[in-house]
């Protein structure tokens, strides 16, 4: 006897792995459109760069990182192939099924209608009903006759449906082969940018050996502005700390009851907060590391650099209220914003949008940057956090949302 419980089970798997499958296909189309925008910014970017002949760190990092994303975009679509090539699979079994039923189906029909014609004597029915030996005979012999002609009628309905059903899956197949011959000249065509960026890669490697006294050169230029920038921020910081002591009475730093709500709703926001700019790549990461490329150069960043294009506006990453407005040399103006006990830091401002104890809203324009030597703009981002026991940075790449 068929166990139900194991029926429905099977049922619920079955329904599972498909709702799965078609999950993991839409991920993988929400994954090609980042990666297809990704590589639309570093292409603007590169083409922004070209202006400029010197061959910079900005320069080579944009070309790694949209190889690195053409490889992802490359890998995709080899999932993507080998879906659809799965879809196939499963579309030519469903066919081959369909047609094994309609033969059968077809098969027993023609014996029905083979049945039929041999007994077209047109009182047939009538004389098989009377020549019963009884009523309840009579009767039974009724029902058969009438069972037996909705059984014809549900025979060549069972035909219809499965030949709709057949020229549905025909058509799914047909959809489905197209997809996977667009794909795979949508392949093609990306390994070939990607085979041309690889080209261009080395070109770039073999000018940064050549010239890698220039390129540290620019490393140390970046350090040493940095470090103005963290210097400038450690004293408003502590400026504001002392001036928070003075008003409370207090001993120490303290945050007002509306100041914790705001640490907690940014604490609770990690790695989903917006970026500072609309578009952009990061071009130097946090904390202190060797150079990727410039293997004797070693990197201190207390937050991120992020390139993005000239003249590009950057944005409140979370609601606050702007605590100070600064000119840095070399780092142009800086603005720095109050999310509780965390401060935001935004650098290399040309224009400032907006004044001091102004509050802020997430994704609010709050300035314009510089244009650097290469024909880009560079955004720079930290985040601090302040406590009774000091204050120290935090990595903002785990703050923003991927």
């Amino acid at each position: 006897m068929i166990n139900i419980k194991t029926i429905l089970i099977t049922i619920g798997l079955i329904i599972s792995f498909g709702l799965t499958a078609q999950k993991r296909s839409d991920q993988l189309k929400l994954q090609e459109k980042k990666l297809i925008t990704k590589i639309a910014n570093t292409k603007l970017l590169i083409k922004q760069t070209k202006n400029s002949e010197k061959l910079t760190l900005t320069d080579i990092g944009i070309i790694n990182n949209q190889i690195h994303y053409r490889e992802k975009l490359i890998s995709n679509y080899n999932f993507q192939l080998r879906k659809l090539d799965e879809n196939i699979h499963e579309i030519n079994r469903q066919i081959i099924s369909l047609e094994n039923t309609i033969g059968v189906l077809k098969e027993e029909y023609q014996k029905m209608l083979m049945y039929a014609f041999k007994n077209r004597n047109p009182n047939y029915k009538y004389l098989y009903i009377i020549s019963s030996s009884s009523f309840s005979e009579a009767f039974h012999r009724m029902k058969y006759i009438q069972h037996y002609a909705d059984y014809r009628k549900k025979q060549i309905e069972r035909i219809l449906k499965n030949q709709v059903d057949l020229s549905i899956e025909k058509e799914l197949l047909s959809a489905e082969i197209e997809k996977k011959s667009l794909l795979v000249e949508t392949k093609k065509s990306e390994k070939e940018n990607y085979l041309n960026d690889k080209i261009t890669q080395e070109v770039a490697l073999k000018k940064l050996k050549e010239n890698e006294d220039l390129l540290v050169k620019q490393l140390n230029e970046q350090s040493k502005k940095r470090k103005k920038i963290s210097s400038a921020i450690r004293k408003a910081i502590e400026e504001e700390v002392r001036s928070s002591i003075k008003e409370s009475k207090t001993a120490s730093f303290s945050l007002t009851p509306e100041g914790m709500e705001l640490s907690k709703s940014f604490n609770s926001n990690k790695g989903r907060l917006c970026w500072p700019v609309e578009r952009g790549e990061i071009s130097s990461k946090y904390g202190k590391h060797r150079h990727h490329l410039v293997n004797t150069a070693t990197v201190e960043n207390n937050g991120i650099d992020i390139v993005t294009t000239k003249n590009a506006n950057v944005r409140a990453i979370f609601g606050g209220k702007v605590t100070s407005v600064l000119i840095i040399p070399g780092a142009g103006k800086v603005i720095m914003v109050s999310h509780g006990e965390y401060r935001t830091v935004y650098a290399n401002l040309q224009e400032v949008f907006v004044k001091k104890g102004e509050l802020l809203s997430a994704k609010q324009n709050i300035g314009k940057l510089l244009i650097n030597e290469e024909g880009v703009s560079e955004s720079h981002l930290e985040i601090w956090k302040i406590a009774s026991t000091g204050m120290s940075t935090v990595n903002p790449s785990l703050w923003l949302s991927k």
